[in-house]
């Protein structure tokens, strides 16, 4: 994809316009909406704070002029959220700081206060789901779509318990995903460091650690509040990156084949339980302070 990052940096007008046409693109297909979100990181990383809030407004003004031609103004709204007002944030916290572990802090700390602010809203947002899974059940049976019992049950008693925390977790991936995306673009373009470098060297922080281990001791006395599960969920997700900034470290240092580490997120992709056991690894590190302690493998 650096040939999309080569046209966008031609020329102050070309950002602007592979902005618009992107942002427009995003209402037609939301996956487009992370190269869009990518475009605002690099254009704000590279350019500067002004040219960045340039490519945000002309990225929403592509959206919103798409969203009145196509009728939703919800999927503009949703887009805005999802996609380019968060890429502008993170990329304006890792310009001033210079700092991907705060930056990373930042969107986990900024999706945490979120999901408290759902539930303050919603009361339980199991139940919407629910209401909002009976009805798609409704529609597909109108449809024709024949659906087993245990199927639908599964569909309504167990889905609408961990939703709101899939949601949580998918934005997540998306807001890393485009920041990634974009200081790749830069690195690579411009030479501006190392993106590797900088990853695995990721640190969430004595704070975040601590917030994880309460909330696990807090699930295991209260394992109906499902507030608290989706904290804890979100948080394992965030120190799973750390526990793999560590492996990273590791086959950096020790100068070790990556094939294992291939396998590694090969397995996260097929067993939840890596997960854990990644995220373990990341969050014990804040103690143990493992990746000072590497040294180069002598026989290498």
């Amino acid at each position: 994809m650096l040939f999309l990052a080569k046209a966008i940096m031609q020329s102050p007008n070309r950002a602007l316009m592979w902005a618009f046409m992107l942002g427009a693109a995003t209402l037609v297909l939301s996956p487009v909406g992370l190269l869009s979100g990518a475009l605002i990181v690099l254009v704000t990383l590279a350019a500067g704070l002004q040219p960045g809030i340039r490519a945000l407004s002309v990225t929403l003004l592509g959206g919103g002029l798409a969203s009145l031609v196509l009728g939703s103004i919800n999927a503009f709204l949703l887009s805005a959220a999802e996609f380019w007002l968060p890429a502008f944030v993170l990329a304006v916290v890792l310009g001033k700081t210079r700092s991907l572990s705060l930056t990373i802090q930042v969107a986990t700390s900024i999706l945490l206060a979120g999901l408290v602010v759902v539930y303050a809203l919603l009361g339980s947002p199991e139940n919407t789901w629910t209401g909002f899974l009976q009805q798609m059940l409704s529609v597909w049976q109108a449809e024709g779509i024949v659906i087993d019992s245990e199927a639908s049950v599964l569909l309504l008693e167990q889905m609408p318990k961990i939703l709101t925390m899939l949601v949580f977790m998918g934005l997540y991936v998306v807001w890393l995903g485009m920041l990634f995306l974009g200081r790749w673009w830069q690195t690579n373009l411009y030479d501006a460091g190392s993106l590797g470098e900088q990853f695995r060297q990721l640190n969430l922080g004595s704070r975040l650690a601590w917030l994880l281990a309460l909330l696990f001791v807090v699930v295991l006395f209260l394992p109906e509040q499902l507030l608290f599960q989706d904290l804890l969920g979100l948080l394992m997700v965030a120190f799973m990156l750390q526990g793999l900034a560590v492996l990273h470290q590791w086959v950096q240092v020790r100068g070790t084949g990556k094939g294992w580490l291939i396998l590694i997120y090969i397995l996260l992709g097929v067993l939840p339980h890596m997960i854990v056991l990644v995220a373990s690894l990341g969050w014990m590190e804040n103690w143990t302070h493992w990746r000072s302690k590497f040294v180069p493998d002598s026989h290498s």
